[in-house]
């Protein structure tokens, strides 16, 4: 017998490789592309911006096509913010005579161009129903209590699939009238705003005539688009059990129109919209750094890689289990492994489990329902306050993942002794090979000096890496290390909160080992650690925790808990054994400072904190191999000053 189930694209006439935004590439891969907008086109450097969907599967590539277009759009966003500047230079260069005339535009070529939009949302929509559908027939019609509706019993899986089809058919005509209605409304209304949006985006500068022209030309192309969906073959064989049954039953799992409509007519958007709202106000609020929001648009498209992309009123706690038992099956970094190629997180799942291939931390399990747990918290607030937040109370408690303390520990003084004996520190082969033993020093690089700065000022990775000459200076006779996120050479500098902003002085031991010698070889402006690559700014720390990572695996002293942040345990015990206040020690590492004192004062000066970090030591280290044959500060520096 033919199955009754056959591929979407079969049932449409549709060709989904010739999809809006959806190319087959000749490797095999689904990618998207789109064409990057003309008001930023010179500035970025390509025409277009084409993006991997990372799969061979043709559902896969359907059901991640909307959430990767989201982000694309708002990556072409911040590109605008963040070159403003230059944008507007280049307009303002533009010869007068070249702006006097308006730009003329082709109004049938963008009317058609964002009827493709509309008709591939539509397609997206509707391939993913039928794949809940087709998934298990009888449990879809069952949770619409339509089995129970229907004159006459469903004695067979055929009975089923053929009601399933004609449920889903009523169920995409109400939607398009819904849809159709939404747009007749605000036309009559006078409501232009999400169609002038799309004209901004598109040609940002036409003049007032054509720009009304092309509103009113996108407004018909997307009621023809969408009245071409209510042209389909009759699907049946036998009357629809809609037929007999109350419509409004079909009308429960519609995907509501808000995301279409200038405002939702019933339920909340789709997820993989809500969440780029909430991300956008949430992170402004709290002030997100650019790696925290990368991390948890992220996260969010785990969250819709896993359980598909809904309105939030449409997702259920089955959903979020499975969300879970998903997550948690996952085997870490598996979307970079060649045995995962092409799979989905589901198809990735069922192989680990089958392998017995360990899956994800609780803790990571977390982040990712976390992310959910924000979207849904911020859309009961804004949105709709009847909306239960069923993630919340199902997200992994922290201490099922261990207490803080037990995910990293502080190095040991034998470790300590092991990492400072390293070839870097007492001489390599090349500096390309630095981790083999040889006769070049490495004095003069932040490989060198990064890992020394750690252990004897406690500051974090990054805040190291970027620093720049000017950032070490003199005051009062203290050298100090000015961390702060000011603009950079290269990056823009970034610290992780506001405590992070201080001056740290510069420990004794540091001098001794020629620290301030070595600073005053670099030019004023310049990077201190140039050696060091900075990433992008969702991953700016990526090259240096590869490099040092390398440093601590060829030292033999990395570990499950023993990382480069044991770097910050360590210093932290050495200020607890050496009798450190612990508000200074807070000051120096860049903590929020407790209770009410970080509230009151300015905090502690430098000769207060100088006090602090002189008097740290690490009992039974020995650096003497490390040390200068016969440093000479020239009058620079702590101990010139008398004050050690």
């Amino acid at each position: 017998m033919t199955p009754i189930f056959t591929p979407v694209s079969k049932l449409t006439g549709r060709n989904m490789s010739n999809q809006y935004r959806l190319h087959l590439h000749p490797n095999g891969y689904y990618y998207h592309r789109a064409k990057v907008p003309a008001d930023i086109r010179h500035l970025y450097g390509k025409e277009i911006e084409q993006r991997s969907l990372r799969t061979r599967d043709y559902w896969d590539a359907v059901r991640r096509l909307s959430a990767v277009i989201v982000e694309v759009n708002d990556a072409f966003a911040r590109f605008r913010t963040e070159h403003a500047g230059e944008l507007a230079a280049f307009d303002r260069a533009i010869p007068c005579c070249a702006t006097e005339q308006p730009v003329r535009i082709d109004v049938k070529r963008h009317a058609a161009d964002f009827a493709k939009s509309i008709d591939a949302e539509e397609f997206v929509r509707r391939t993913a129903a039928f794949e809940h559908a087709a998934q298990n027939p009888r449990a879809f019609l069952d949770n619409l209590n339509l089995a129970a509706c229907c004159q006459a019993p469903i004695h067979s899986l055929d009975d089923c699939e053929q009601d399933t089809l004609s449920v889903l058919r009523e169920e995409h005509r109400l939607h398009i009238e819904v849809r159709i209605a939404a747009v007749t409304s605000a036309r009559a209304a006078g409501d232009f705003r999400r169609w002038t949006a799309a004209v901004d985006e598109r040609v940002p500068k036409i003049d007032m005539t054509q720009r009304a022209a092309l509103v009113r030309a996108m407004i018909e192309a997307e009621l023809k688009a969408l009245a071409a969906w209510q042209d389909e073959p009759e699907l049946m064989r036998h009357p629809s059990p809609l037929a007999r049954t109350d419509r409004r039953v079909a009308a429960a799992v519609l995907v509501d129109a808000a995301e279409h409509s200038p405002r939702p007519l019933s339920g909340l958007p789709l997820m993989s919209v809500i969440s780029e709202e909430c991300f956008m106000t949430v992170g402004k609020e709290k002030n997100w750094s650019a790696k925290t929001d990368a991390a948890r648009h992220n996260q969010i498209r785990q969250f819709l890689d896993i359980c598909g992309d809904k309105s939030l009123s449409h997702y259920t706690q089955d959903d979020i289990r499975y969300l879970k038992a998903t997550l948690f099956a996952l085997p870490p970094q598996s979307h970079g492994k060649k045995e995962f190629k092409g799979l989905s997180k589901h198809q990735i799942a069922e192989k680990a489990r089958e392998r017995k291939i360990p899956g994800l931390s609780a803790e990571s399990v977390r982040q990712v329902m976390t992310a959910a747990n924000i979207v849904f918290g911020w859309a009961r607030a804004e949105y709709d306050h009847t909306l239960l937040n069923i993630v919340q109370p199902m997200i992994p408690t922290p201490s099922s993942s261990g207490s803080k303390r037990g995910r990293r520990e502080a190095f040991s003084v034998e470790e300590l002794q092991r990492l400072f004996e390293s070839p870097v520190f007492t001489g390599v082969e090349s500096v390309g090979a630095w981790l083999k033993a040889g006769n070049v020093r490495m004095s003069d690089t932040g490989r060198f000096w990064v890992p020394l700065m750690a252990l004897y000022s406690g500051a974090r990775l990054m805040e190291a890496v970027q620093l720049l000459r000017r950032d070490v200076d003199c005051e009062d006779g203290i050298w100090f290390i000015d961390i702060n996120d000011g603009p950079g050479a290269e990056a823009g500098k970034s610290v992780k909160n506001e405590a992070s902003v201080r001056r740290v002085p510069v420990h004794p031991e540091l001098v001794r080992l020629g620290f301030l010698d070595f600073v005053q070889t670099v030019e004023k402006d310049a990077r201190l650690f140039p050696d060091i690559a900075i990433g992008s700014a969702a991953q700016r720390h990526r090259y240096a925790s590869k490099l040092f990572s390398k440093l601590l695996v060829s030292a033999d002293v990395k570990g499950p808990k023993k990382v480069w942040h044991s770097l910050r345990h360590s210093f932290e015990q050495a200020c607890r054994d050496s009798g450190v206040d612990s508000a200074i020690m807070d000051q120096l590492q860049g903590h929020i400072q407790k209770g009410m004192r970080g509230v009151y004062g300015d905090g502690y000066k430098l000769p207060a904190l100088y006090d602090g970090i002189k008097a740290i030591r690490y009992d039974g280290l020995n650096l003497s191999h490390i040390h200068p044959s016969e440093p000479e500060h020239g009058g620079r520096g702590i101990g010139a000053t008398g004050r050690d």
